[in-house]
């Protein structure tokens, strides 16, 4: 698929006066390597579009730029950018629940406050804390209960066995 030199210049197969711009050369494709013989990405063709809009070719082009769809471009972020307490979230939310969800929820208010980064990381601690924190409190509550459940069994079993003496 080849792309013509102007933004505006009509495609000569087709017959159709459709604007279409170049794509941007520095920008590396999804799924390409331009090392180890792949093909390059080809992206989907537009729709076909059978007939050509009437006015301006600028409010046309405008309202090209308008309907397209493109994700907001991602912004690298390091360790020393993220909040120090979402990280301590993260990290506590396997050793000690209660630590990651006091550090979780002070990395949110945090991130809240002054927009660092490290929303995602607060929040992920703050669920696996949560979220082990209850494992632990269900697992204690059932060791609990069959202990007592297993007590109460010994207790009338051995009730049982001096009413029932050999005299």
């Amino acid at each position: 698929m080849s792309t013509p030199n102007s933004p505006q210049q009509p495609s000569s197969s087709q017959g159709s006066s459709q604007p279409t711009t170049p794509l941007p050369e520095n920008i590396a494709q999804p799924g390409y390597s331009p090392q180890g013989g792949q093909p390059a990405y080809t992206p989907p063709a537009a729709p076909y579009q059978q007939s050509a809009p009437q006015g301006n070719p600028q409010q046309q082009s405008a309202a090209q730029y308008r309907t397209q769809n493109h994700p907001a471009p991602s912004t690298a972020t390091t360790v020393g950018q993220t909040n120090t307490y979402a990280l301590l979230a993260i990290i506590f939310a396997f050793l000690s629940p209660i630590a990651g969800i006091v550090f979780g929820h002070l990395g949110l208010s945090q991130v809240k406050r002054t927009g660092d980064a490290g929303r995602g990381i607060a929040l992920t601690g703050l669920i696996i804390s949560y979220a082990y924190f209850l494992f632990i409190a269900l697992f204690v509550i059932l060791y609990v209960g069959f202990i007592v459940a297993m007590i109460g069994a010994f207790g009338s079993m051995s009730s049982m066995s001096s009413n029932y003496g050999p005299y």
